[in-house]
């Protein structure tokens, strides 16, 4: 597709979402070398600027919660960590890494 990242970041906050974002911001990475030498990367973005009202799609069911409530929920694998590089500006790349036949992983 002839997208650019932050159109494609855009439109995938709309289906998923039901907002419009704007300006969004490049604020990290989550990064990994596969066993076969290829790089699998996410990026992140963020943005508080949105217009819209929140609706859930096939995706799944979004709603808003408090940051501090995030702590007492299941949340996906990682998920505390992928937060830290969204909240903290010093930080920007969440890198794996095998370390004696385990995944290992820091914050950078």
């Amino acid at each position: 597709m002839n997208e650019s990242f932050t159109d494609a970041v855009v439109r995938e906050v709309f289906e998923e979402t039901g907002l419009t974002i704007y300006s969004p911001r490049l604020c990290g990475i989550k990064d990994f070398v596969n066993e076969d030498g290829s790089r699998y990367m996410v990026l992140f973005y963020k943005t508080d600027k949105f217009e819209g009202s929140l609706k859930s799609s096939d995706e799944g069911e979004v709603y808003w919660i408090d940051l501090e409530k995030l702590q007492s929920m299941e949340l996906a694998h990682d998920m505390d960590k992928i937060l830290e590089i969204f909240l903290n500006d010093n930080l920007s790349e969440f890198f794996y890494y095998h370390k004696d036949g385990e995944w290992s992983y820091d914050l950078k």
